[in-house]
């Protein structure tokens, strides 16, 4: 929402603007308490292959893997399930999380501007200034509000006080 801002003849400095905030004050905080810190370290993956029996090794009458060769097999699926849980746990949980989040907040954001719009609650204007009592008006429809707010900057310009 556009601020006008407005000096009036005695000089004191107005800001008139078309106030949308939510009703509770805990809603209007900064979010962002969710966010991790950043440490700046990178985790490396070592990129490995595992040959298992070769028909040159197996001999084809067979052959296959020995008892080492399957411990080393057995380890290797472990190391990778423990690798695709932690990859599921921290990146994909927390981008599904976020989309979620973001899903969440369109719709209440959607929601909120169909109940303002189709319940007709009305948009504040308010003026303010330091020194000087805060002048605040409640008027219904959007483009009644910005006229509203054009009107009481105007009259500020000039030195009127507007009636609330």
């Amino acid at each position: 929402m556009r601020t006008i801002s407005v000096t009036a003849p005695e000089g004191a400095q107005w800001n008139v603007r078309v106030v949308w905030a939510p009703r509770w004050r805990a809603l209007a905080r900064r979010f962002g308490g969710w966010r991790a810190k950043r440490t700046g370290r990178s985790g490396e993956v070592v990129d490995g292959a595992l040959q298992v029996g070769d028909a040159s090794t197996s001999g084809g009458g067979g052959g296959g893997l020995g008892l080492g060769d399957e411990i080393v097999a057995i380890l290797v699926v472990l190391i990778a399930f423990v690798v695709a849980v932690a990859l599921f746990w921290w990146v994909l949980l927390p981008l599904l999380l976020l989309v979620l989040d973001l899903v969440i907040v369109l719709i209440l954001l959607a929601a909120s501007v169909a109940a303002r719009v189709l319940l007709r609650r009305p948009w504040t204007v308010e003026a303010t200034a330091l020194g000087h009592d805060r002048i605040t008006t409640h008027v219904v429809g959007w483009r009644a509000a910005l006229r509203r707010r054009d009107e009481i900057a105007d009259s500020l310009r000039r030195g009127m006080r507007p009636v609330p």
